[in-house]
């Protein structure tokens, strides 16, 4: 097998390990809620994500010199973790007004955010089979709006607004993945997470409530267990797949991610 052909199969596994853990993260999300507060849960995903990443890179000695990066790098480094960070806690806080199916597939916007960014900004190939998956998004995002018009009518709906909300998540986490793809020159992915994760961390700090920890219940716990984890492995599985992948080709796997969220 080509080694082509190995970048192909990796890169198509990475990404729907990425869709798998995205599309269950809602649900769990929407429970912990109760217990802990949107800021809080998203500050401990960065906090522990990045205390194993920098133990990890720790110890392999391959921790990221900013120092030795461009200026331009600092500046896409910023905005990739600005992105996320709002991204993170934007999709978070949806869920106090909508359910997860409903947050997921809005979500889903960022499919054809991806995809127009990869080709724009990457000069990608747009092939007929992506063309194909791109129509069935937009076909499916429109038959869920059409069925759901009526609930969002006025921001007086919480319905509306927490569409509104996930759509702003959307488009932070456009800048965040295609900036994270350009900076696979100058980091790795490791690296380039860690550095997010981090930035991220701080910023949330004084918004957050960490004793509430406390009083969460052992399924929450758990839960706040599983976000966390699914940070680090969602994460890193996406980031090698953008080094392995066209980012047009990524997005499209991660249009399966609703089809792993499910709620009762």
């Amino acid at each position: 097998m080509s080694e082509s052909n190995q970048h192909h199969i990796r890169g198509f596994f990475l990404s729907l390990i990425t869709a798998a853990l995205w599309g269950m993260l809602p649900v769990a999300l929407k429970e912990l809620l109760s217990g802990m507060d949107a800021w809080t849960v998203v500050w401990y995903r960065f906090l522990v994500a990045a205390i194993v990443l920098f133990g990890w890179l720790f110890v392999r000695k391959e921790l990221p010199n900013l120092m030795l990066a461009s200026s331009r790098t600092h500046w896409f480094l910023f905005f990739a973790a600005a992105g996320l960070c709002i991204n993170y806690f934007t999709f978070a806080d949806s869920l106090n007004y909508v359910n997860g199916e409903t947050s997921e597939a809005v979500i889903q916007l960022t499919t054809l955010f991806l995809i127009l960014g990869g080709v724009i900004f990457y000069k990608e190939p747009f092939v007929g089979i992506q063309k194909i998956g791109t129509l069935l998004i937009i076909v499916g995002l429109l038959l869920f709006f059409h069925d759901r018009m009526a609930e969002f009518t006025s921001f007086e709906n919480s319905q509306t607004v927490g569409v509104f909300i996930v759509v702003i998540s959307a488009f932070a986490w456009t800048i965040y993945a295609l900036l994270q793809k350009q900076l696979l020159g100058s980091f790795s992915s490791p690296q380039i997470l860690l550095l997010i994760y981090l930035f991220s961390a701080l910023v949330l700090a004084p918004f957050v409530v960490p004793s509430t920890l406390f009083a969460l219940t052992r399924i929450e716990l758990l839960l706040l267990l599983f976000c966390c984890v699914n940070t680090l492995v969602a994460y890193g599985c996406f980031a090698e797949a953008l080094k392995l992948w066209d980012a047009s080709k990524v997005s499209a796997v991660l249009a399966l991610a609703p089809l792993f969220t499910m709620e009762h």
